[in-house]
């Protein structure tokens, strides 16, 4: 139930921001900040946050209320697919992270990837474009959240850990560490095998 008082707080938060960004009328304005405020201490409350913290999460959305992009990119080298261990919380995803502007879904899943193990590599098929809402990822996000995974190739480049990543090393299908299922999960990983095998297999949507 909680997540369904949630989701309801997240759509009235991007009905205020719309509003926001086209109303001329002050008395509107304030209300859709009143509004926008509400949420905050809704999920706040929530997730056991300050309002502060919230805020700070939710600063930079401005204008029309549209998803987040989070890509991720599988990399089989070997038969072994290729993971990160996230320093936050020791445990493992696939490489990745939000999508930056002026980039390319290409651009920004190569760039990712070489950033956080150190391979530099060319993303070679787009595997599937999920809604991270329709599937079982710990934690909820404020944000309504797209998740696209590419299947990758080395090109060269070596292990090389960050202030983020503390351990990077590839894994066989059936022997996966502890994921870290905020952002992956394990049919992520066996949808990014399974792609590999048969690279004309469509792109899966949701």
């Amino acid at each position: 139930m909680q997540n369904q008082w949630l989701e309801w707080a997240r759509k009235i938060k991007a009905l205020s921001q719309v509003g926001k960004t086209y109303t001329k009328d002050p008395y509107d304005l304030e209300r859709y900040n009143q509004l926008e405020a509400l949420v905050h201490e809704i999920f706040a409350k929530a997730g056991g946050k300050n309002i502060t913290e919230v805020s700070d999460f939710f600063f930079p959305d401005e204008g029309y209320a549209t998803p987040k992009i989070d890509l991720r990119g599988g990399v089989i080298k070997d038969d072994k697919i290729l993971l990160v261990k996230e320093r936050s919380n020791e445990k493992w995803t696939l490489p990745g992270g939000w999508a930056d502007v002026c980039e390319s879904g290409k651009e920004g899943i190569e760039r990712e990837v070489l950033e956080e193990s150190g391979f530099k590599v060319n993303a070679t098929k787009l595997v599937a474009i999920k809604d991270r809402n329709k599937y079982p990822y710990r934690s909820y996000f404020p944000h309504h959240v797209y998740k696209i995974f590419y299947l990758c190739e080395i090109i060269s480049g070596a292990p090389k850990e960050n202030i983020e990543i503390s351990d990077i090393r590839f894994f066989e299908g059936n022997a996966m560490p502890e994921l870290s299922t905020e952002r992956v999960l394990p049919e992520d990983i066996e949808i990014i095998f399974k792609y590999h095998e048969d690279k004309n297999l469509p792109t899966f949507f949701d």
